[in-house]
């Protein structure tokens, strides 16, 4: 009798463990490091017979067309590969992947990026996002809505401006637009007030707003293959830059080495 009154006990100690109010304890989201020691599934037969097991999935250069409504099963799904593919929407029901943390949509040429965008918005985990090499010609305002996003990774398109939108993405650690047609940058990008790496090598800018100067946490900055010729006083701001790169520029000997007397502590590339 003993016995039997310590298995319900045990069974109702499990139950309340895994029951808190009538809702279901949900998995933890797992950091960078975590994620690193998890299995990565790039077999989706292999994944689907482990479906609960699931917290990376590669899917790259598979010839895919659309998203596998298998993927949409995977409810521990947390890093997820689809570049080099020609995916095009993010199917209904992609949302339901909640704990979703990194997502790669690189090299989908015919990818609709306001589509994906509008489907990325409302979920709630979304840390990390490359659209390289996805044939943009303009990105969409909706970027401003994936208020998670901590990296952003658009470069090797062919985007002419960065939208104004962009200044709501507060979170942002990583922007990299390089490889694109920018000319000029919004003075709206100095309220990314959280980045720390911003990419914006292989343009066409010929100035910066002196609004850079308020990115106070921002530690690398990557301005090489532009048509730079001066940098706004409020550079000297950034007391925390690490990096910069100005190489093939056409900054002029003497503005050179006033941005040496600058940055002293910088290690800067001409």
């Amino acid at each position: 009798m003993k016995l039997i009154f310590k298995i319900l006990s045990f069974s109702v100690l499990l139950l309340h463990t895994t029951i808190v109010l009538g809702q279901t304890v949900q998995p933890k989201l797992l950091s960078q490091k975590e994620l690193s020691y998890k299995k990565i599934y790039i077999d989706l037969d292999d994944a689907i017979v482990n479906a609960s097991d699931v917290y990376v999935l590669c899917l790259s250069y598979y010839g895919l067309t659309e998203v596998p409504e298998e993927v949409l099963k995977f409810k521990n799904l947390q890093l997820l590969s689809l570049d080099g593919n020609d995916i095009q929407y993010l199917p209904d029901g992609f949302e339901k992947l909640k704990y979703l943390q990194h997502l790669d949509l690189g090299d989908n040429p015919r990818l609709q990026c306001k589509q994906v965008l509008k489907k990325l918005s409302i979920m709630p985990n979304l840390k990390s996002l490359s659209l390289s090499g996805c044939h943009i010609t303009k990105l969409p305002n909706e970027v401003g809505l994936l208020k998670t996003l901590q990296v952003l990774d658009i470069d090797n398109n062919y985007i002419p401006e960065i939208p104004i939108a962009i200044q709501s993405l507060r979170q942002l650690r990583t922007l990299n637009f390089a490889l694109n047609r920018l000319q000029t940058i919004p003075p709206e990008i100095g309220n990314l007030r959280s980045l720390k790496n911003l990419n914006l090598s292989e343009n066409r800018i010929q100035r910066l707003p002196k609004e850079i100067g308020n990115l106070l946490y921002l530690e690398e900055l990557n301005l090489s293959d532009n048509k730079i010729e001066i940098l706004p006083f409020y550079l000297i701001k950034l007391k925390r830059l690490k990096k910069l790169d100005l190489r093939r520029n056409h900054i002029p000997r003497t503005e050179q080495n006033h941005i040496k007397t600058i940055f002293v502590n910088t290690k800067i590339r001409f």
